[in-house]
């Protein structure tokens, strides 16, 4: 393989300096690490791969038990305990990994771990859009099972490892493999596979003859060449293709100079790479997202035809580049350089430019092939020839000859495709029946527009969708694939409209027909966007729901009032949440997140949580066990609903909160009655003067004893009317007094409990100060010297110079001999400020909370004293703890 850099700036591939395979001393330590929790990563420890056989895939497994061994199952050695602790240990070392141990860009993260068994990496050669490629040699011998046949040890492989969601042309690497070595044109495939990286990814990978010459972009960045070398260049291209395209069967769709591999300069061979663009060669148009250059892509790939044509217009613009040392000229866009002929008229030499134009023929059945490039080669001069083109069609002063072309123009200049079509679809079905002779797109798009020419942008959609797929999809001039699509349901009103219309119309559906570049929609004969599928699908099936449930409402309780007049653009947005919760996974986290922040947040709540339909509503998309179109259906709903249930729920909270505040002045009024009542009595016993006297029911007033009725426990000693002596009366006085200070007291304490929840102001501030405290002893960064540079590294020896200052020392000094009275050595135990902080938050929840006014006293105070001692345990360190708690943690994950 060959480092795929050039100084050309259209190439899609980059070259990237090699990373070195050794760790500086600073990550040094990690390799313990990763040696000891996941030991089959690397090392010289680490169990060989294996290969389960020598001309089919390669696999890279753990050896398996032999035969009749025990346990010979699944984890044959594994006890119970280490299948139970399993994820948890796969899953440690990659959260490690990407904190502690270093970039992915390193090669021995890079790689992954079943490959570095299986192969000595070497050093980085070269990245593209798909793979990044590498330097290999097999194993040492001693790697390698007993009689399996494998690469001798030394020789060098290009290890090709794919991005995630990239995948290999299986049946092609079949048949090459099967060929061996013997093959010219090809390179020999020595094993490919899917592995596990080390960030858990699933991963294609392929490993496949080293080709130090480099490619052919290496002669060509010397162009212009001498008419000889440049004769043998062209006929070694040639013969390559023609071998792809009569030997294999294959029509290569991405054939560029740097795909095309030296094996030998004196004769020119090369070898074609990137079985990525390889297609089978067929008689009908393939479809799917396969990776193309522009700059040396035939004018038709756009309409969806992958054929053998294609792959000469290439070797057309590498002549051009090999006599001229440039390529030539294109058109401002696909539509002028489909229709126009390429200028050549920089290549002088008279059969030089020959050549140049035939294999730049636009029209792929005039272009020249191999035949005309042999016959060329051998000093003939093949006719051009101009096929017949179809009686134009006229659309906006532009004259068109072929459907691709009108649909282009059409998707283009949409705004005025829309008025013209509307009126002259019946002249595009003529054309398309007498002069095209294409039965292949369905009528019904534009008869449809005679009752319905509403729908006109679907049928300019259709259009496009069948004759030129390999342009970006778009509806009313905006682009509706997958990414264009969430990037709609993520914009504003007027993309959600757009959104909404095509959504209705089916436009998703139709495309679903251009090329896309999902790796899961790639499958050959697929040919369809399987997102735009599920979103044209689903998206309409959970607005129906979000409908029912809307109309529901309308005719139920009378507070849903206000659900009817619901303005478009809310609907819009229904429809675009719709689309975004299909299309991407953590959409429905986001959504769930806002909708419960309804309830808590202190900036996003609102009232919709008093309304109980909206509740249900929302209950049931957070409930994930739940169905996915339902769970979807109800959170469009509920964020459809919200701002009526916000109206309707303020409305319901002031009615609750004036009846409670009823209920308050109602139990308060029976609280004062109660109170006067018990005082009135009080006086009564103590001889007090009454406020006013209550009546006896016979209308008399009660008792004519000085000192209250006959039966009163005062009353009794003085039934017959004597007064109370001195030392009665003292006593009776005092006893007043003593009542008095008790409901004082009483009072005075209910009035405090009202307050006592402003313990939080402190109390919570103090427990977090203890947390982060306790997290700081807890990392003992009394042991802690940063070993890097920087703004951390600076920030914490500033911490230190402070804690060391008299001032703070002082004060820790103090604040240490009173921490340092509690017993069991606690002063100096993490536990300690984490423990206080915990109870602090327990005593501010109480003391905020609806309990007894006196368990409210007692919390308050109690939180006053943890406060207090949360103080001084923090100032015992001279607030260096605190500041660890802060800053260590931060250097350990940012550096």
């Amino acid at each position: 393989m060959v480092d795929p850099e050039s100084a050309d700036p259209d190439s899609p591939t980059r070259n990237i300096e090699p990373a070195t395979t050794r760790l500086d001393a600073d990550r040094a330590r990690t390799r313990w690490v990763t040696r000891v929790l996941h030991p089959l990563t690397g090392g010289s420890g680490a169990a060989p791969g294996t290969f389960s056989g020598a001309a089919r895939t390669r696999a890279l497994v753990r050896p398996a038990p032999a035969a009749g061994a025990e346990g010979a199952a699944e984890h044959p050695a594994r006890p119970w305990w280490r299948r139970l602790l399993s994820p948890l240990v796969s899953w440690l070392p990659r959260l490690l990994a990407q904190v502690v141990v270093g970039p992915a860009g390193e090669i021995d993260y890079a790689v992954p771990a079943e490959l570095r068994r299986a192969y000595t990496v070497r050093e980085r050669i070269g990245a593209g859009g798909e793979a990044v490629v590498y330097l290999a040699e097999p194993a040492g011998a001693g790697r390698r099972r007993e009689g399996e046949d494998g690469p001798a040890p030394g020789r060098r492989f290009a290890l090709k490892v794919y991005r995630p969601g990239h995948d290999i042309n299986r049946e092609l690497l079949d048949r090459l493999q099967a060929r061996g070595e013997g093959d010219p044109h090809t390179p020999a495939i020595h094993g490919y596979g899917r592995t596990r990286s080390s960030w858990g990814e699933d991963v294609a990978w392929e490993a496949q003859e080293y080709f130090p010459q480099g490619s052919l972009r290496s002669v060509l960045d010397r162009a212009p060449l001498d008419d000889a070398a440049a004769r043998a260049v062209v006929a070694a291209v040639a013969d390559c293709l023609h071998h792809w395209q009569d030997q294999l069967q294959h029509n290569h769709t991405d054939v560029k100079p740097e795909n095309l591999l030296i094996r030998s300069l004196d004769p020119p061979v090369f070898a074609l790479t990137d079985f990525g663009g390889a297609v089978r060669a067929t008689m009908s148009r393939v479809y799917g997202g396969l990776a193309v250059t522009e700059a040396y892509a035939a004018p038709e790939v756009v309409e969806g035809r992958r054929e053998a044509p294609a792959a000469w217009w290439s070797l057309g613009v590498m002549v051009h580049e090999l006599v001229t040392g440039r390529r030539p000229e294109r058109g401002e866009s696909w539509l002028t350089a489909r229709s126009t002929e390429v200028d050549v008229s920089a290549v002088a030499d008279e059969s030089w430019r020959l050549l140049a134009r035939g294999l730049l023929t636009p029209a792929p059945s005039a272009r020249w092939g191999c035949g005309e490039v042999r016959q060329w080669l051998a000093g003939e001069r093949p006719s051009i020839v101009r096929p017949r083109g179809h009686a134009p069609i006229r659309f906006a002063d532009t004259s068109h000859d072929d459907p691709p072309s009108l649909a282009f123009d059409l998707l283009d200049r949409w705004d005025r495709g829309e008025v013209w079509l509307r009126t002259h679809w019946p002249t595009v079905r003529t054309w398309l029946d007498r002069e095209v002779n294409d039965y292949t797109f369905d009528r019904s798009y534009l008869t449809d527009l005679d009752a319905r020419p509403e729908r006109v942008h679907l049928a300019i959609s259709a259009l496009a969708a069948r004759f030129v797929p390999g342009m970006p999809p778009r509806f009313r001039g905006l682009e509706v694939g997958a990414e264009g699509v969430l990037s709609l349901a993520r914009g504003g009103s007027s993309r959600h409209s757009v959104l909404r219309e095509a959504l209705e119309l089916g436009a998703l559906g139709l495309a679903a027909r251009h090329w896309c570049g999902h790796p899961g929609c790639r499958a050959e004969g697929a040919g369809r966007c399987a997102p735009l599928e599920h979103v044209q699908h689903e998206v309409p099936l959970i607005m129906r729901q979000v409908e029912a449930a809307a109309r529901g409402l309308e005719s139920g309780p009378a507070s849903a009032a206000g659900v009817a007049d619901l303005p478009r653009h809310a609907w819009d947005g229904a429809w675009a949440l719709a689309a975004e919760l299909v299309l991407d996974p953590e959409a429905g986290a986001r959504e769930r997140g806002r909708l419960r922040a309804q309830s808590w947040h202190p900036r996003l709540r609102s009232a919709a949580p008093h309304v109980d339909w909206w509740r249900h509503q929302r209950d049931t998309g957070l409930r994930r066990r739940s169905d996915a179109l339902a769970s979807n259906a109800a959170l469009v709903t509920a964020s459809l609903l919200l701002p009526v249930a916000a109206r309707v729920g303020a409305a319901e909270r002031d009615r609750e909160s004036r009846e409670s505040r009823a209920r308050r002045r109602d139990r308060w009024a029976a609280f004062s009655d109660a109170v006067s009542d018990r005082w009135q009595r009080v006086r009564e016993r103590t001889g007090g003067p009454a406020a006013a006297p209550p009546q006896d029911p016979a209308g008399a007033p009660w008792g004519t004893a000085p000192y209250g009725r006959p039966d009163s426990p005062y009353g009794r000693p003085d039934s017959y009317g004597r007064p109370l002596t001195e030392s009665e009366q003292r006593k009776a006085r005092r006893r007043e007094e003593r009542e008095r200070r008790r409901v004082g007291r009483s009072m005075r304490q209910l009035e405090r409990a009202e307050g006592a929840g402003r313990c939080r102001r402190f109390a919570y501030p103090a427990a977090l100060a203890g947390l982060v405290d306790g997290l700081g002893r807890l990392m003992r960064a009394d042991g802690f010297y940063p070993d890097r540079p920087g703004p951390i590294a600076d920030a914490y020896a500033g911490l230190v110079e402070f804690a060391r200052s008299a001032a703070v020392s002082a004060a820790a000094g103090a604040a240490d001999a009173v921490v340092g009275l509690l017993p069991a050595g606690a002063a100096g135990r993490w536990w300690l400020p984490v423990l206080l902080g915990l109870l602090l938050v327990v005593l501010g929840r109480t003391a905020a909370g609806r309990r007894r006014a006196r368990t409210r006293l007692v919390a308050y105070r109690l939180a006053v004293a943890g406060s207090v001692l949360m103080l001084l345990v923090v100032l015992s360190s001279g607030l260096l703890m605190v500041g660890a708690g802060v800053l260590i943690p931060l250097y350990n994950l940012l550096g």
